[in-house]
């Protein structure tokens, strides 16, 4: 039961069909590939994504991948709370540990300052999570 004080955080915020539907707008290639995922399976649509850019990193293709990369930008601030977890979990991560991690620090010049800040916090969380003591 919610009380008078209750603040919902995602009000007002984008939701993952919203993103998705739009998503698939933006880059039509994918929307066989997204759309075989259950609406509910927020991260691994987000992971196609994701593959996606690591597939123009590998293929060196920087202007689709400053597009993807644009995508992102513009909605990081609209993203409701699961997206927000998507975007670091499956999005960031895949790019932080996938098969273009080496080349990533190159890379992350090519994000606006919004997704630059998101990877750089992801980063530094996952780099303290893995540290030993």
């Amino acid at each position: 039961m919610k009380s008078e004080n209750w603040t919902d955080l995602d009000e007002g915020k984008m939701s993952p069909n919203e993103y998705y539907s739009e998503l698939i707008t933006e880059f039509p290639i994918l929307k066989n590939e997204i759309e075989s995922e259950e609406p509910e399976m927020v991260h691994f649509r987000m992971e196609i994504f994701s593959d996606y850019n690591i597939e123009q990193i590998k293929t060196k293709n920087y202007p689709e991948l400053k597009r993807c990369f644009e995508f992102q930008e513009s909605r990081i601030e609209k993203l409701n709370s699961e997206l927000i977890n998507a975007l670091n979990v499956s999005y960031c991560e895949s790019l932080l540990l996938g098969e273009c991690a080496n080349e990533m620090t190159e890379i992350r010049e090519l994000m606006g300052p919004k997704l630059k800040q998101v990877y750089a916090e992801y980063e530094k969380y996952y780099t303290e999570l893995t540290k030993t003591e």
